[in-house]
């Protein structure tokens, strides 16, 4: 008796090399003058794509560095913090809004106008929606 198989065979399944590392050149003919990325994949940290990556610059090149300019907000919506005055349980919270302020500029600010310099600041958003989420959180 034979049995016939109806449909496609079942196929062997594939086998899975579970760590793989792959390099790239900017320049893959000239490797010394472009950047380099190394790739790292397995199978047993995560299936969906690389686990980590490493990018190594050209020698002697040197990254900008960000500086935030004050009075120059990325768009018109307004920037809110919620902020205590001190580190005590019962100090009192206090919303601060800077309408032509950028974000960066008031996390990194040493000093703010409205805000003393021993204020913690718990929550910082931006739009108009988070001055009303923050008043009803904190019952101001």
């Amino acid at each position: 008796m034979s049995i016939e198989h109806r449909g496609r065979k079942a196929e062997t399944p594939a086998v899975k090399i579970p760590k793989v590392t792959r390099t790239y050149y900017q320049y893959p003919s000239k490797p010394e003058i472009g950047y380099k990325a190394v790739w790292y994949f397995d199978d047993n940290i995560t299936k969906n794509g690389a686990y980590k990556v490493e990018q190594t610059e050209v020698k002697g090149y040197k990254h900008p560095k960000v500086k935030a300019e004050k009075g120059k907000a990325y768009s018109k919506l307004p920037v809110v913090i919620a902020f205590k005055s001190s580190d005590r349980a019962n100090a009192k919270v206090k919303i601060k809004v800077f309408a032509n302020e950028n974000i960066d500029y008031i996390m990194t600010a040493p000093k703010l106008t409205g805000v003393p310099e021993t204020a913690i600041i718990l929550e910082c958003g931006v739009g108009e929606s988070f001055i009303e989420k923050y008043t009803l959180k904190y019952n101001l």
